[in-house]
């Protein structure tokens, strides 16, 4: 079935926030050209004198919330600079021109004093403590946490050391929000999770929240808010409404929602069959200039993968530089994770001389419901993935014909606990569900419409769905919308089904309510409900994927190109297969890209070198292979309908394949992620 919610954006009608309406101020942040220096002053003259409205860091800074440990939070410092600044890009003033361009040509008649500082830029260098981003610490380990279970036992032995460079989560609308003084102040905004966050929006007193289309996220523009409290605070000084969107390098240079940037040491134990009996993970995640985020705690969900291990040690720091800050992307941390493990896997391998699948084959859960010492795997069949994958000679002989050829497998935590409201209205011929999320493209809202109109018996086209930002909800993150939204349009609709039969004294069958009268449509029937979802489980995450990939990769004129890639993938129930195949594929291609191509380079000063895509390295079409995927479902027992989140799955498990294939090409151990050419 084709897409039902895409028609309006192919038509230009998608109302993303610059389709808006909007008449009023705009915004230009005034950005740090240095990654660390002191604020010795700031000379507003030249803008005042011309009519410009501006806010500095001190105007804002009681309207900081510092105190939030969300996965992938950035909100632990504040959305202007204060008395320094920290990372290249870092906002320092905020202007308000009466379009964009004044705007800008008002912003360069800002005159900043700084006091240059030398920067912290690598994890080694900040582990020396010789310079300290955030004074008050005392160090640049700003967090530590050491979770034990087992005890690493006298087996054989191996350790490495890994790298997982820091990515960027590069949606196709950037970052935009514009505010309307009045109480309430009344916020648009393409957020993610914006009823969610709304909560740390309390400084700026009453707040009505509209979240509007997102134009992609998967967790960058979580982000958004510190600089959603900026704008709050400019439109409530001057009393003028407030636009603001972001530029591409603005994106790269300081969303504050970069990828995880990880150094593994890892200490694996094993007995001569390749049997693990331990793993001891260090941990040091680079979260930039921030004091928290929850991207390296995330694999607590996943420490062994999808293996039978139970001796672990996980022993991870956050450590500060003068980077963008980290945020939460495409997995929000265990995309990392799981390529170290399949590059743990691979290395026992080659050290007992044995085939790479054998191992993994000794090592997978095979029994479920399996209950980890962190997780409960609810259910699934990773060797029977493995098996399909190995029955791929099509795939497997090319490596006869010169090309690499790689395999790994993975699981991941989906469906948090939580929960997640909507409503449900009929009348005059119409369906009509409620979401308290901007949409992301994922196609929650076509896979909403099937859902309804299965459960009511009515035609996909009666239905239309519509955002409400006074709805408890979360909206998509962590890999739950299909669980969270499916329990809730099904609580909805068993409560909309007995109001209409209240109301009638009928009976519903097939879409109609069957009374003495007659047969009345669903849609004919003036009823509303409201229904929240919530799903609390023994541990944090609910409902586990599996997936196992093959890449398949060459080499051409010295560079690495990827030309096969399969997937094979248990999605729980498929509420649409196509849905899924999407996301997995889009997943898929981030997984790809990081493991070759996308990179974050800075200069020994701390300014950004790679500002634009370009630079950046981020692929295009041609420099992806076709990429298949295959779902087989096993039903998850403690979900509505055995559906599983799949958002997170695909890319690091397609990151260890690529890895694994470029190890079979090159014969050369891979511990750096993008591969290094030489």
């Amino acid at each position: 079935m084709k897409r039902s919610d895409l028609l309006s954006i192919i038509k230009g009608k998608g109302e993303y926030l610059d389709d808006l309406p909007f008449s009023g101020y705009h915004a230009v942040f005034v950005r740090s050209p240095y990654a660390h220096a002191k604020i010795r002053g700031i000379d507003v003259t030249d803008v005042t004198r011309k009519g410009g409205l501006i806010l500095t860091g001190r105007d804002v800074f009681n309207a900081i919330n510092t105190s939030s440990d969300e996965e992938g939070s950035s909100a632990s410092t504040p959305p202007i600079a204060l008395d320094k600044v920290r990372f290249y890009g870092e906002p320092v003033a905020l202007v308000l021109g009466r379009d964009p361009y004044e705007a800008q040509d008002l912003a360069e008649l800002v005159n900043v004093d700084y006091e240059p500082l030398e920067p912290v830029m690598t994890i080694d260098r900040a582990l020396k403590d010789d310079i300290l981003v955030f004074e008050e610490k005392g160090s640049n380990e700003v967090y530590r946490r050491t979770t034990e279970y087992g005890k690493m036992p006298s087996d054989r032995r191996i350790e490495l050391e890994l790298y997982w460079s820091r990515s960027s989560g590069n949606p196709i609308e950037t970052f935009a929000s514009f505010v309307i003084p009045g109480d309430p102040l009344v916020i648009y905004t393409n957020m993610q999770a914006a009823a969610y966050q709304s909560s740390f929006l309390s400084p700026l007193g009453r707040v009505k929240l509209n979240p509007v289309r997102q134009g992609g996220s998967f967790g960058s523009k979580f982000s958004l808010l510190k600089y959603v409290i900026a704008l709050g605070v400019a439109s409530k000084k001057f009393n003028v409404p407030v636009k603001w969107v972001e530029t591409r390098t603005e994106h790269l240079a300081a969303s504050n929602s970069s990828g995880p940037e990880r150094k593994f040491k890892i200490e694996a134990s094993f007995k001569d069959d390749g049997t693990i009996t331990g793993l001891k993970f260090r941990v040091w995640e680079d979260v930039g200039a921030s004091l928290f985020n929850g991207q390296a705690f995330k694999p607590q969900g996943i420490l062994a993968g999808p293996y039978k291990v139970r001796n672990i040690v996980y022993d991870a720091s956050l450590i500060a530089t003068n980077k963008n800050p980290a945020g939460a992307f495409r997995g929000a941390g265990t995309p990392p994770h799981t390529w170290a493990i399949e590059r743990v896997i691979d290395a026992i391998a080659d050290e007992l001389g044995m085939n790479r699948a054998e191992v993994r084959r000794n090592n997978l859960v095979d029994q479920f419901p399996y209950e980890g010492p962190y997780a409960v795997y609810d259910s699934g069949n990773p060797k029977k993935l493995l098996e399909m994958a190995l029955s791929r000679n099509d795939l497997w002989s090319m490596r006869e014909k010169g090309y690499g050829v790689g395999i790994a497998c993975s699981t991941d935590p989906s469906t948090p606990n939580g929960s997640e409201e909507v409503s449900i209205r009929t009348g005059e011929g119409k369906v009509i569900l409620s979401v308290g999320y901007g949409s992301e493209g994922q196609g929650n809202e076509h896979v909403a419409k099937e859902l309804l109109s299965s459960m009511l018996k009515v035609p996909m086209e009666k239905i239309d769905v519509e955002v409400d930002g006074t709805l408890h909800s979360f909206g998509p993150g962590g890999s739950r919308m299909a669980v969270f939204m499916a329990g809730a349009i099904k609580g909805s609709v068993e409560e909309l089904i007995a109001k209409a039969e209240r109301k009638t004294g009928g009976k519903f069958v097939e879409g109609k309510i069957r009374t003495n009268e007659g047969i009345i449509d669903i849609t004919d029937v003036n009823v509303e409900s409201k229904y929240t979802f919530s799903l609390q489980g023994k541990y944090r995450f609910n409902a586990y994927p599996f997936a196992c990939d093959i890449a398949v990769v060459k080499k051409v004129e010295g560079k690495i190109i990827p030309v096969r890639f399969v997937v094979y993938l248990d999605p729980g129930t498929p509420l649409d297969e196509d849905v899924v195949k999407e996301q997995v594929i889009g997943g898929t291609a981030i997984g790809i890209s990081v493991a070759l191509y996308e990179r974050y380079i800075y200069s020994p000063e701390g300014q950004l070198l790679t500002s634009n895509l370009n630079d950046y390295g981020l692929p295009a079409a041609p420099d992806l292979p076709p990429i298949e995927v295959n779902l087989i479902p096993s039903p998850s027992p403690f979900t509505p309908l055995g559906s599983k989140g799949i958002g997170e799955i695909p890319v690091g498990v397609a990151a260890a394949a690529i890895t694994s294939a470029i190890e079979n090409l090159t014969k050369k151990r891979i511990t750096t992620i993008p591969f290094e050419y030489s």
